[in-house]
């Protein structure tokens, strides 16, 4: 039987963070590009425009990050044979503190300032949040923020920040780092742990991530 692989990045990322990732013989892989939301389209909304570019039936949906987060939602409207999380959250209790703080002082009315003061100078903030460890890694981090529109990742802040879900899928896999720093891993029920991974592990421990993958897929 034909068996399908489908791949969410995280936010304002694309299917190169999957380069360093091998997957089980006998699957065929597929990359869901994110597609444009509308400035006041939901989270259930927008994942519903996202499965329908789902080709195939019971699939299984490795989701990075946001994109993890957007894997939970599609398997709430679809069936899918099984969901693997990396460096995401699945429900509200994992959302780390900050988030709600965020959400209870008001600071995502900063969003309307202009694009020049909340989002040119965030190349630090972005490097230390997803642990980049290399000139390689920073690079394409840089080339994502380069190309990542404004509107986009206000809409993306803004679901991340008022994401509420109790829903898990029945065949759920969460990987996740001991030293993420977006998503703590003091707050995340994982089924597997990579000690020094960190946010960007997907590519820069892609080799324990793929063992993982050959376990459960395989």
């Amino acid at each position: 039987m034909e068996r399908h692989l489908y791949l969410l990045s995280g936010m304002g990322a694309d299917e190169r963070i999957f380069k360093n990732l091998h997957y089980p013989a006998g699957y065929t892989v597929h990359y869901l590009e994110w597609l444009t939301p509308s400035p006041e389209e939901s989270f259930p909304e927008y994942a519903a425009r996202m499965a329908e570019r789902i080709e195939h039936e019971n699939v299984t949906l490795i989701g990075v990050s946001f994109g993890g987060m957007l894997a939970v939602e599609i398997a709430r409207q679809r069936p899918v044979s099984k969901v693997i999380l990396i460096s995401s959250i699945k429900q509200t209790s994992e959302r780390p503190p900050y988030l709600g703080w965020v959400k209870k002082t008001g600071l995502l009315a900063l969003l309307r300032l202009p694009d020049s003061i909340i989002f040119t100078r965030r190349k630090g903030v972005v490097k230390l949040f997803l642990n980049a460890e290399t000139e390689e890694e920073v690079a394409l981090l840089t080339d994502y923020m380069k190309k990542t529109a404004y509107g986009y990742l206000r809409w993306g802040i803004r679901v991340i920040v008022h994401w509420s879900n109790d829903f898990i899928p029945a065949s759920i896999v969460h990987i996740h780092g001991g030293r993420d720093k977006a998503f703590p891993l003091r707050f995340i029920k994982a089924d597997y742990t990579i000690p020094d991974g960190g946010h960007f592990m997907v590519y820069n421990r892609a080799a324990e991530i793929s063992r993982i993958l050959s376990q459960e897929l395989g």
